[in-house]
């Protein structure tokens, strides 16, 4: 068992370190969007957090955003349905990095807003944000460390939907001139 924990550790480390090295190839221009000045937001989620997401991209649509979006599956036997566009841990290396062009050109897309819905539980959600060239990028990290430039506290990890929620509320009231 303690061999195991080793190298999970082991494994998160270089993990790690690759990212780091990726990071220095990034390039956006970070700036503070709110649904009103917004014209596109990509959105990462869980391939459980159906239900949550759709409402979401439903708002933002709403809102007049084009929406772009990424579904992940944790199980390497998940099998995505054809509608939705994702990739599976199968999909991905030995170090959970994302072995998908559409994962990679997901990154590259200059989104004015990213919006993580999964709560950084996957190394493979965490890779795409700190990789994106998004403006401005929203999302609950808990304790770890993360990549975006508004963090939505909560004591302890949110249900997807009061994560949405929230999400909703600061893009409606942020930067703007008059609070209604």
């Amino acid at each position: 068992m303690l061999f195991l924990h080793e190298i999970m550790g082991l494994k998160s480390k270089i993990a790690n370190r690759m990212l780091s090295s990726k990071l220095s190839s990034v390039i956006r221009e970070k700036k503070v969007f709110n649904l009103e000045s917004a014209k596109s937001a990509g959105v990462l989620w869980e391939i459980d957090q159906k239900e949550s997401f759709d409402r979401l991209e439903t708002k933002l649509r709403l809102a007049g955003l084009s929406v772009d979006s990424i579904c992940y599956a944790s199980s390497k036997k998940a099998v995505l349905p054809e509608n939705i566009k994702g990739f599976t841990r199968k999909q991905t290396s030995w170090s959970e990095i994302p072995n998908s062009d559409l994962a990679e050109d997901f990154t590259r897309l200059k989104f004015d807003i990213l919006i993580d819905l999964t709560g950084q539980k996957y190394f493979p959600i965490v890779y795409l944000t700190a990789l994106s060239e998004a403006a401005f990028k929203i999302g609950f990290a808990g304790r770890s460390t993360n990549y975006f430039d508004l963090n939505i506290e909560f004591n302890e990890q949110p249900e997807t939907d009061q994560l949405a929620d929230q999400i909703l509320y600061y893009l409606t009231r942020i930067n703007k001139t008059t609070i209604e």
